[in-house]
């Protein structure tokens, strides 16, 4: 989807820079319990949602003490937060840059990061680091930066067989390979690539959406979907000599994170842990029942967006869209698609078409570009012209986009709230997907790479299983 840059009219909503100083945490997955104690047998004091922002204070043998960006306090088990490597944001020019209060070249200046200097990296928004100066929150471009993390810093293969390269693009050469469970030391990070350290001493890059720096791998795990067959107690660990935590009634579903000797870890639906004999679990699909119109933007005479080396979104979004559809389906869903084919819709049809055939929910796929090939990441968007209600769009909106950044190398561009026709045109519940820039040369050929579709399209899959369980 073709947009032009207009700088100063992308200034967006942002929150006043945070004061930091503890580390940071990630939950990696959604809905989990925050209690009020470092145990499953104490009170729950919130729930919090995929990839919400922790501060972790201390912690115990297996858990975080750990505080949440709207003041709550509480205690969650490590297995459920990604931890993210120490990096650092350096100035590697000749020039000084500016550290500014927001994401745009035309907010406030607050400071300079000179030739050499380096600071705490925090996150990447809106194609801009968000690094800590002076205490505070604040942005700095990242295409006049680099990334660099603190020595010994490992990251952890997710499959066999990895490439990697000799320079950080699928086009690169390979100089080596690692299978899953590999461990690397990684050094630098550039356009979804890691820098990693190699046994001869020489140095490779790898696609970062094939690693984790989780030695757990939950949050790219695979979890499996269960209902109780019957009333059942839920205890602190996998034997009835456990203490019980709680009970849940029959039919309730469950999601399974763990298995050790005929019991499972499960998460319920209100974030609560804890273990059950799973000979009273019966395995379910999650979306069984639930239509989908799954829409790929663009078609016949409408190209799209023509990336930097000029290929059309049309292609890559129907590609995106035949990828999902199946996952889905195996997922339990029956899925409806806008178009077949290269053919021409209007998209005041594509939305009313998810009406006429009842559907759940509509989601339309699209990939970004901008006239500045510096602009990256993953959006996507809810609409609220005709609708105020959040469950009409924005929950949507945000379970998938919750999910879809917690893949490394996948920067955040926002949930953002647009006018768009199809969005607008449609009483079905929708959201639109903008699977980064076609006009970043960099992000162009991950986009095309079928392994990060792959990727992106699981937590797209798991985006919308979550915005049903809810």
């Amino acid at each position: 989807m073709k947009k032009i840059l207009l700088l100063a009219s992308i200034i967006l909503a942002l929150s006043m820079p945070e004061a930091l100083g503890d580390e940071i945490g990630y939950t990696n997955i959604s809905n989990i319990a925050l209690y009020k104690s470092d145990n499953y047998t104490s009170n729950v004091v919130d729930t919090l949602k995929i990839n919400s922002r922790i501060s972790i204070v201390k912690e115990s043998k297996d858990w975080y003490n750990v505080k949440t960006q709207d003041g709550k306090t509480g205690w969650i088990e490590k297995y459920f937060v990604t931890v993210p490597a120490d990096k650092y944001v350096k100035n590697n020019t000749e020039h000084m840059i500016n550290i500014r209060t927001a994401p745009t070249t035309t907010s406030k200046q607050v400071g300079q990061l000179s030739p050499g200097e380096k600071a705490k990296y925090i996150d990447t928004y809106h194609s801009w680091h968000i690094i800590e100066y002076k205490g505070t929150e604040y942005y700095i471009a990242s295409w006049l930066t680099d990334i660099e993390y603190d020595e010994s810093e490992n990251v952890y293969f997710l499959y066999d067989n990895i490439n990697i390269r000799d320079t950080d693009s699928v086009s690169g050469n390979v100089v080596a390979q690692g299978n899953k469970y590999d461990s690397f030391e990684v050094c630098g990070e550039k356009s979804g690539w890691l820098k990693l350290k190699l046994p001869d001493g020489q140095s490779g890059y790898v696609a970062a959406w094939l690693t984790s720096y989780n030695m757990n791998y939950y949050s790219e795990g695979t979890v499996s979907y269960k209902k109780t067959t019957d009333d059942l107690n839920i205890r602190t660990g996998p034997s009835t000599k456990d203490k019980k935590v709680l009970s849940i009634k029959k039919g309730s579903s469950v999601i399974v994170v763990d298995t050790e000797n005929g019991w499972d870890k499960i998460v319920d639906k209100k974030g609560n842990v804890g273990w059950c004999n799973n000979s009273y679990l019966k395995e379910v699909l999650p979306l069984s029942g639930k239509k989908i119109l799954l829409d790929p933007g663009h078609g016949g005479k409408d190209p799209g967006s023509i990336s930097f080396t000029g290929k059309f979104e049309k292609y890559v979004n129907m590609d995106v869209a035949l990828m999902l559809k199946e996952k889905l389906e195996n997922l339990g869903a029956t899925v409806y698609l806008t178009r077949n084919g290269d053919t021409y819709i209007k998209n005041s049809e594509r939305g009313r078409m998810a009406d006429k055939l009842g559907c759940d929910i509509l989601l339309s796929i699209h990939h970004n570009s901008l006239n500045n090939s510096d602009y990256f990441g993953l959006s996507t968007y809810y609409n609220t012209k005709n609708f105020k209600d959040k469950k009409y769009g924005y929950n949507l909106a945000e379970s998938i986009y919750l999910n879809a950044v917690t893949v490394n190398g996948v920067y955040r561009d926002g949930i953002l709230d647009r006018n768009y026709e199809v969005l607008r045109e449609t009483k079905t519940p929708a959201a639109l997907i903008e699977i980064g820039f076609m006009s970043n040369p960099k992000e162009e050929m991950n986009i095309h790479n079928s392994s990060f579709q792959n990727i992106v399209v699981e937590k797209i899959a798991a985006g919308i299983t979550d915005y049903f369980n809810n």
